[in-house]
């Protein structure tokens, strides 16, 4: 039974890192670890690599008096999962370890992870709501199946990683309407930019199959999501569950990515703008706020049609396109958002907002258990 006294052990899972402090996210971890101890909380941070089957204890690192400290601490009662990693070889060995420390010490997910782009499409898209606002997606097959969605789609595809973050490995495929070519551009695995340009189709699809390497991708229309400079553009909304378990819009920032880039994502060099003077300007004012209103309603519609499959949720990153036309799209949804976002942007409040809401609802979810 969970404490209720000392409210709690909430252990921040991270992945290793080789830098000073051996372990990812530090800062972020740092403000988690200070507004833990402000709600009497006990909060540190571990890599899964450090559970020992049998041992009653865990070691981690608090934050502490200016610097982290490595100690022994109990058990976690939940578990905040920050590790990122789509290697099977980690996630097994992540879940196995995790199971040995249920054997002995029951704990709970503060929220459970999204399993693919696939299957996130395929259960958004029961509900007819947000359905309208989804980009028609499909998995790739093969260089048939690509020419023909080529055929289909006025020329032009967009490919994305099923289990992909920050852009990497995302393809714009045009070809041209005269001629037998076929033009590539998009991001690499190190979100270095690629372009190129092949003088026959079969070449570029050949090109485009070795480049998938056998992993999963998803094919969708492509969508002329960008400025009127032709910058491409996107808005983060982040929703988060806060100290009575509710949902709550947080925050929200438009991120905006060099000019004729394929991406819009901060870590591909781009840059982040207040959502509504940005919309306004891009849109107009009444189209912006049409624009935002729906944003609104489909960012309070999707966490609770995505628990109704996944489980209990914590937090979500919502990415959404606007069109030329002025249509929302629901490009898509991360169970592990990033906030750096509303500090470029000076949103100190929503970036404040947002290191709490994972505390409070921790202790929500504590203070909840028999």
């Amino acid at each position: 039974m969970i404490n209720k006294v000392s409210r709690g052990v909430l252990g921040i899972m991270v992945g290793e890192s080789n830098e000073p402090v051996p372990f990812a996210e530090p800062g972020f971890c740092r403000k988690l670890c200070l507004i833990g101890s402000k709600q009497g909380m006990t909060v540190y941070v571990f890599c899964p690599s450090y559970l020992r089957r049998g041992k009653d204890t865990v070691p981690g690192y608090c934050y502490e008096n200016g610097g982290w400290h490595q100690r022994l601490f109990p058990p976690p009662d939940i578990i905040y999962d920050r590790c990122f990693t789509h290697d099977r070889s980690r996630q097994q060995r992540k879940k196995q370890a995790l199971a040995h420390l249920s054997e002995t010490h029951p704990f709970l997910y503060l929220t459970r992870g999204l399993t693919g782009k696939w299957r996130v499409y395929q259960v958004l898209r029961k509900f007819p709501k947000i359905a309208l606002h989804l980009p028609e997606s499909v998995p790739y097959e093969s260089p048939t199946q690509l020419a023909d969605w080529l055929e289909s789609h006025q020329g032009e595809v967009f490919l994305k990683p099923q289990n992909g973050t920050h852009g990497k490995r995302t393809l714009h495929v045009r070809a041209p309407r005269a001629g037998d070519g076929l033009r590539i551009a998009g991001r690499d695995s190190r979100n270095g930019i690629l372009r190129h340009r092949f003088t026959t189709r079969n070449e570029g699809l050949e090109w485009i199959d070795k480049f998938t390497a056998n992993r999963p991708f998803l094919m969708q229309p492509y969508l002329e999501l960008s400025t009127s400079e032709g910058e491409p553009f996107d808005v983060r909304v982040l929703m988060q569950k806060n100290e009575t378990g509710s949902w709550q819009l947080t925050g929200m920032a438009v991120r905006v990515g060099p000019k004729h880039a394929l991406t819009s994502n901060l870590h591909g060099g781009g840059s982040a703008h207040k959502a509504v003077p940005f919309l306004s300007r891009e849109l107009g004012t009444a189209a912006a706020r049409e624009a935002l209103s729906m944003i609104t309603k489909l960012s309070m519609e999707i966490p609770g049609s995505l628990e109704s499959h996944f489980g209990r949720l914590a937090e979500l990153g919502i990415d959404y396109g606007i069109d030329r036309r002025g249509k929302v799209w629901v490009l898509e949804v991360n169970s592990k958002p990033g906030r750096s976002s509303f500090f470029r942007i000076g949103d100190y409040r929503s970036a404040r907002k947002s290191m709490e809401n994972p505390i409070l609802y921790a202790r929500y979810l504590l203070l909840s258990k028999p």
